[in-house]
């Protein structure tokens, strides 16, 4: 499933949540995020934060999806309870067939060149590990079922309020809105540059 994505400081007049979203973005060090790197998340309030990706355990030092037939467990019961997120991005990865047996690289990204809203969960994080977050992850759609079975949870734009709030019962459902997909060089062959992250997650600064 999902384990790289990009997110890119896209131009923007808006003064509201994609302004903010593009402004934050710009303070990566890289856009392509990785588990275990800083990501820009959206929280209620419209208020924007650097998280690191991936929930820690023993067990697994950066859960990065969480299921969504899964959320009742108790990995995942008290911040899909108390704790929602939205993960802003410019475009996700997949792998499925490609020629000769080869697994080939999928980019998939809004055909209007606006931000993808996945549905994500947060938590604290304990010590100097920082606030976390994790990526839900739903059925497939129609276009990413031919690649994969599962996909990010993408929210429409007027779900994400409904979704931040924590009032309204959640059912995941495939995305139904518009999603391109484009076969593509594999983006894990991308280095990233070292990052300067002193305070281990969470970063002060907002939007």
């Amino acid at each position: 499933m999902c384990n790289i994505y990009r997110i890119s400081p896209k131009r923007s007049t808006d003064k509201g949540v994609r302004g903010k979203v593009a402004s934050a973005a710009g303070k990566l060090a890289n856009s392509l995020v990785r588990i275990s790197d800083p990501g820009v998340v959206l929280l209620a309030d419209e208020r924007v934060e650097f998280m690191r990706w991936g929930f820690a355990r023993s067990f697994n030092p950066a859960i990065n999806n969480a299921r969504s037939d899964k959320l009742e467990s108790d990995m995942w019961a008290e911040a899909f309870r108390e704790r929602h997120c939205v993960i802003p991005v410019s475009a996700f990865y997949d792998w499925g067939p490609g020629d000769g047996g080869r697994k080939q690289a999928y980019e998939f990204h809004d055909p209007d060149d606006d931000y993808l809203w996945i549905a994500g969960l947060w938590e604290p994080g304990e010590g100097d590990l920082g606030f976390c977050y994790s990526m839900v992850t739903t059925a497939a759609s129609p276009v990413m079922a031919p690649i994969h079975d599962r996909m990010p949870a993408v929210l429409r734009a007027d779900d994400v309020p409904v979704f931040l709030d924590l009032e309204t019962p959640w059912v995941f459902r495939p995305f139904d809105g518009p999603l391109a997909v484009t076969p593509c060089e594999s983006p894990l062959k991308q280095k990233s540059p070292p990052r300067d992250d002193p305070q281990g997650g969470l970063w002060d600064w907002q939007a």
